[in-house]
């Protein structure tokens, strides 16, 4: 029986025009009416998902910052914050790339520099707490994740500079097409749901999840019913037991009612 269902948000849980599926709040409430724990997990800050899923969050547990902060029941319960050396050095190679907007992301909002308007326009989707800072070295607070946006060469830049460079100590990962993700080499999405599955003694056998990107790949590992979403790219296709339809077709909600409900 299936007591856990975690799932990622863009390109998964979210429809092509980022909204929730239709029907979603019906099929909450009838996980929760059979006691299933349903659980979002992205690489979106706590206040970005506080402001997707509106009053009916607090039904909802949350694997945020790529699994570097779990927050469940309203309350933290796990944090991994890099270190300010790690994030200085980061800082220095990310501003030696032509075209890095480096967005350093904390509790309660985000920091970045002055940038375009188009890359601005992106950040702004996913941070909606954001303070534009003249130096980013000069931010204080602790850091949970450090994100890279580049319109133009991000793969290229994740495998040449950053994977060579950090891989041995940080979690580095493309989370999407524009997206670099880095965070403590414990910080993952496999990391923070092992934690909600020690917390609520459930076990992979019990527990479903939905990914469809790269930095999926953990979570889906912790999960029997590990399904990985039909508009993913092809080499993400080998990390689920099965293969969720689209998110344009609502294939978690499909996939739910199939082996859930």
């Amino acid at each position: 029986m299936i007591k856990l269902i975690v799932t990622d948000m863009d390109g998964t849980l979210l429809d092509e025009n980022g909204h929730l599926p239709d029907g979603f709040t019906d099929i909450l409430d009838r996980l929760r009416a059979n006691d299933i724990k349903l659980v979002a997990a992205s690489g979106r800050p706590y206040y970005t998902l506080q402001t997707n899923f509106g009053p009916i969050g607090k039904y909802l547990s949350f694997i945020c910052e790529n699994g570097a902060l779990v927050v469940d029941n309203s309350k933290v319960t796990y944090e991994s914050v890099i270190d300010n050396n790690i994030v200085a050095e980061v800082l220095d190679t990310s501003k030696q790339i032509d075209n890095n907007v480096i967005i350093l992301c904390s509790a309660n909002c985000a920091y970045v520099e002055n940038c375009s308007e188009e890359h601005l326009s992106e950040i702004k989707k996913y941070y909606t707490s954001l303070e534009i800072v003249d130096d980013l070295t000069k931010v204080t607070n602790p850091i949970y994740k450090i994100t890279i946006c580049n319109l133009e060469n991000s793969h290229e830049n994740l495998n040449t500079f950053f994977k060579p460079k950090f891989k041995d100590k940080l979690n580095v990962v493309g989370s999407g097409e524009i997206w670099i993700d880095i965070s403590n080499k414990n910080a993952n999405k496999g990391t923070a749901l092992q934690s909600l599955m020690n917390t609520y003694n459930v076990s992979k056998e019990e527990t479903m999840v939905f990914g469809d990107y790269y930095n999926d790949i953990e979570m889906l590992e912790q999960a029997e019913y590990s399904f990985v979403m039909e508009n993913a790219p092809e080499d993400m296709k080998q990390y689920g037991k099965y293969i969720a339809a689209s998110n344009k077709e609502h294939g978690v909600l499909r996939a739910i009612l199939e082996y859930a409900l």
